[in-house]
């Protein structure tokens, strides 16, 4: 892992972690033995008793929640089976809530193949929610787009939410819980707005991505008081 990169510390407790993503580093590794340049080899170094949890993949540790590569933001560690079992089981619940910031540049008529007739509220200008399942699309699903048949070919068959909210002028704040691999960006690029560097949704080319986890809230496994963490 040659690159140097510092991960911060948001908020931590003798259960949990809770870092700063930075921009364009890969969430986990893709292999079991590989010392690859990603949040968890980083985190590790000075955290391992994130390594503690067994969950579905053991070179995850104690992560909760990914987030795309480009995408920058709040990251969730258990430090203990404890805690990981039970964020795990709110998570499937639908009971951690998830926001994030999605910065665009200006409404765009949406000229990507495969996307439906769009059927919801302008998100630039009105508080709404998006509904949609999903499908795999293009070379190894290499992309995604959102349907509204739960019956189309490589769909997943759940249905996700993207709660939106004005903030400014190019800005929108996303809450969800149930979370899909590019949900945010697809959703608003379906709906006309696609986040600034998001070149594959149909973005206009940008330095910064436009897309940050700003906040989490979830049930602290160790008192049961909420905990709302925001950046």
């Amino acid at each position: 892992m040659p690159q140097q990169t510092r991960i911060e510390t948001i908020y931590s407790n003798d259960d949990l972690i809770i870092v700063k993503k930075p921009s364009f580093i890969p969430t986990s590794p893709l292999t079991d033995d590989g010392d690859e340049f990603c949040l968890v080899n980083l985190v590790r170094k000075f955290e391992p008793r994130i390594m503690i949890p067994s969950g579905h993949l053991l070179r995850e540790g104690g992560l909760i929640h990914r987030l795309d590569t480009p995408t920058s933001g709040l990251v969730l560690f258990a430090l203990n089976q404890k805690t990981y079992d039970e964020l795990v089981m709110q998570q499937k619940k639908d009971k951690i809530i998830k926001q994030y910031r999605a910065r665009f540049t200006e409404r765009k008529k949406l000229s990507l193949e495969g996307f439906p007739s769009y059927p919801y509220h302008d998100v630039g200008t009105q508080w709404g929610v998006i509904n949609s399942y999903f499908r795999a699309f293009g070379g190894r699903g290499a992309s995604v787009r959102p349907t509204l048949d739960p019956r189309s070919k490589h769909c997943s068959g759940v249905l996700y939410t993207t709660e939106t909210e004005v903030e400014s002028s190019n800005t929108v704040i996303c809450t969800l819980t149930r979370g899909f691999r590019h949900q945010v960006r697809a959703h608003m690029a379906w709906a006309g707005y696609p986040l600034a560097g998001d070149t594959r949704y149909g973005g206009d080319e940008s330095p910064d991505f436009g897309l940050e986890a700003i906040g989490l809230s979830f049930e602290n496994p160790s008192d049961g008081a909420y905990l709302t963490i925001t950046i």
